[in-house]
């Protein structure tokens, strides 16, 4: 509040300046992307489309560490690698007014919105302050919109990338919905060295970032022995290295020489690779999702607390599995994502069968054999 408070006793300094720089061009620009995994992947269309409308124009990401891999490969691309939280409170302002500063961004482009990133722009005298505006701001945020040169306010229910169409667009920006991302080297080394044998595979994703959406070992369980016991498929279970203990928790309950354990064997910049080789990928609404789409790969998704009508896989071949009849679903938003279920339930995911997941795995299954029948 101290922040605002300040800027509003130096706004006439602040809005001569920026009205000032209008009239400069677009020359250099960074588009604030904090989030992780899946919203890195779904900004992916936002980089594409502002290099094509600003060829000439050098493009920087800020970005949180963990999504480096997913823009690593991007050809002339800047990548600055810090989590939000490094430019929390006043040391964390007068870092970030600092990085602005020294890159002499004339234009911003905020995707992660928070106070930080939208007064020290402001602060630093960019020309050009856009940013997506949250569906609920709270008072303190409301009250900085002032700081920005537009803002377009999320609408509930919208699809996020719907949002961000509306404010490129009013700046002559077409924004796509194609997410992108360039495989290591390695991908292929890594692939092979999984030793995946021939035939139909389904792949499993064991956790997520935020525990609350997770589908549990039991639950887990359950699903590969319904898909083991009704396809000739393997399994594959995929996570970070992290996720090994829940891996290895699922096949020594498993116990199916058709399960494999890929956690922790690829980078994110390697992992499409496998993704690309299954006939199917079962996941939450996670990162690993979200990549899966990416590469077309066909998806279940359990959609757990979020409301994917926000975001969401967009792929032709998707099946959602979403809750039904409970009155606390969603309670999972784009800007606003609990970690704990405050019903203490989890009812939107405890009350998804293994069946439906499994069923649902086998039905893209038949699908995709069906397209490859011979007429």
């Amino acid at each position: 509040m101290m922040a605002l408070l300040l800027t509003w006793l130096c706004w006439p300094w602040l809005a001569w300046r920026a009205r000032a720089a209008r009239a400069t061009p677009v020359r250099r620009i960074l588009l604030i992307q904090t989030a992780k995994i899946g919203d890195m992947l779904c900004a992916t269309p936002v980089i594409a489309a502002l290099r094509a409308a600003y060829p000439h124009a050098e493009l920087t990401v800020l970005h949180d560490p963990i999504t480096s891999r997913i823009i690593a490969h991007q050809p002339g691309l800047r990548r600055l690698a810090q989590p939000a939280r490094a430019f929390r409170g006043l040391a964390g302002r007068r870092a970030l007014l600092r990085l602005l500063r020294d890159g002499q961004y004339d234009t911003v482009l905020t995707l992660s919105p928070n106070l930080s990133f939208w007064l020290a722009p402001f602060w630093a005298g960019a020309a050009r302050r856009w940013s997506i505006v949250p569906t609920w701001p709270g008072r303190t945020l409301a009250a900085a919109r002032a700081c920005l040169s537009d803002g377009e306010a999320h609408q509930p229910g919208e699809l996020v990338l719907d949002t961000l169409a509306r404010l490129l667009a009013r700046h002559g920006v077409t924004l796509g919905r194609d997410k992108q991302i360039h495989l290591a080297d390695s991908a292929a080394a890594a692939l092979a060295a999984l030793h995946l044998p021939a035939g139909r595979a389904i792949g499993l994703g064991v956790s997520a970032a935020n525990k609350l959406k997770e589908l549990g070992v039991p639950k887990l369980v359950e699903v590969c022995q319904r898909l083991l016991a009704a396809s000739d498929a393997h399994l594959v279970l995929i996570g970070s290295g992290g996720d090994s203990p829940l891996a290895q928790a699922i096949a020594s309950q498993v116990n199916s020489p058709r399960l494999i354990d890929a956690t922790g064997r690829f980078q994110l910049d390697e992992l499409p690779a496998l993704l690309q080789r299954l006939d199917a990928y079962v996941g939450v609404d996670s990162g690993i999702t979200y990549l899966a789409d990416t590469v077309h790969t066909p998806i279940v998704t359990v959609v757990g607390p979020t409301d994917p009508r926000e975001q969401r896989a967009l792929g032709p071949r998707v099946i959602r599995i979403a809750p039904v009849d409970l009155p606390c679903y969603p309670c999972a938003f784009v800007f606003a994502t609990p970690s704990r279920c405050h019903t203490g339930t989890r009812a939107c995911i405890e009350s998804i069968s293994a069946q439906q997941i499994a069923d649902a795995a086998l039905s893209l299954l038949d699908a995709d054999a069906d397209r490859k029948a011979p007429v």
